[in-house]
């Protein structure tokens, strides 16, 4: 899901039962383990888990979620404190961060869409198709690592797009993963390597793809190709190639 390269409340059982339910020693272990995952809310697909998730990320913490692709790791785009902890659960980078959105027009709020971009959103949308383009507004800089583009796309999977909507239509969309390492593909994933970096994980099974989205950039008309993904660039001339340019008044 990345771009730029070539996306508590749990309620404890009573000690009497746990321990009428596992030995001794095995309650120990239990008690122990469910401590040290204290931190990491483990949440279902189902609305109001998607609703907590949500509160969450409005409050400045960190979810990973289920994508089309890979597992994500999101957080409000517009708060540079959420975005810092982000690249320490991460760690350091010199990419900008994606930005997944709820739907195309969103993405035209806050991004420079001309005819080729509509043409690819109008094919590719919601799927795994990330967009780079220039920006219509101002985001943190630790998001855009200062420069005047941001990479936009709109997944298409249902409790994504859920969350996505709860939180106000954005989500950093980065993939779920330390730097350098392969993304996450499962919750169970997102627990063993960023379990106690994260506060909650929406778990939704296993990913359906083991890499992120195709990147293209495009840039005063200018269509590039940044990283290869499963939008084949044949799909993408063909799109491209009956694109009608905007007609000039003359």
């Amino acid at each position: 899901m990345d771009h730029w390269t070539a996306s508590n409340g749990q309620s404890q059982e009573p000690e009497a039962i746990l321990h009428s339910r596992f030995p001794l020693g095995r309650a120990a272990a239990f008690q122990t383990k469910r401590k040290t995952c204290a931190a990491l809310q483990v949440l279902s697909t189902r609305p109001w888990d998607i609703e907590n998730a949500a509160k969450i990320v409005k409050r400045g913490g960190i979810v990973a979620y289920p994508t089309d692709t890979v597992y994500g790791l999101g957080c409000d785009p517009c708060n540079p404190q959420a975005l810092k902890r982000v690249i320490s659960v991460k760690g350091s980078r010199n990419k900008p961060f994606p930005i997944l959105v709820a739907s195309p027009r969103v993405a035209d709020r806050i991004a420079v869409m001309d005819h080729q971009a509509r043409a690819l959103v109008s094919r590719f949308w919601p799927g795994p198709l990330t967009l780079v383009l220039n920006s219509r507004v101002r985001f943190p800089r630790s998001l855009t690592l200062g420069r005047k583009t941001i990479a936009v796309r709109c997944p298409k999977d249902r409790r994504a797009l859920k969350l996505i909507s709860r939180c106000g239509g954005l989500i950093i969309g980065t993939s779920a993963n330390l730097t350098g390492q392969p993304p996450c593909t499962s919750a169970m994933m997102v627990r063993r390597r960023l379990g106690d970096r994260i506060d909650a994980v929406i778990d939704g099974g296993p990913s359906p793809r083991r890499a992120g989205s195709t990147i293209v950039r495009i840039d005063s008309l200018k269509v590039t190709i940044l990283r290869r993904g499963p939008i084949s660039n044949e799909q993408l001339k063909r799109t491209l190639s009956s694109a009608s340019p905007p007609h000039k008044n003359r």
